[in-house]
């Protein structure tokens, strides 16, 4: 993940501190605000060592086929309508093709940060 363009790791701006986030580089950051935690251009993280899980934002229908497909749930704060339904996490993959579906999810965040992706279509 850290070897995507334009992206840099570093400590989340809402999670533990050992959670390892993926922040846009601010000149290329033009997706909507739901695509990013609030006030920062940190679009995902990873939670720490031993979990595997990730908090990621996605545009709405790839956020709810992810979740209709059993790879994420809503995040806390979006299903209590305090965070757009663009927040998800996703579950820590067990195998090389799970990591396959997760890699694709992150990609489709990236994007949606980036401002190319809208989640229009099927994300598996």
């Amino acid at each position: 993940m850290a070897g995507l363009r334009h992206v840099r790791t570093g400590p989340s701006t809402i999670s533990l501190p050992d959670t390892r986030a993926l922040h846009l580089d601010p000149e290329v950051a033009a997706g909507p605000a739901a695509a990013f935690a609030p006030g920062s251009t940190e679009f995902a993280h990873l939670h720490g060592a031993g979990d595997g899980s990730l908090h990621v934002c996605l545009p709405e229908p790839a956020a709810a086929t992810a979740i209709d497909m059993g790879w994420a749930e809503w995040h806390p704060v979006a299903r209590m309508g305090a965070f757009p339904p663009t927040l998800v996490m996703l579950y820590g993959p067990r195998d090389e093709a799970e990591l396959d579906t997760i890699w694709h999810l992150v990609q489709t965040s990236y994007a949606f940060a980036l401002g190319e992706s809208t989640g229009a279509r099927d994300e598996r």
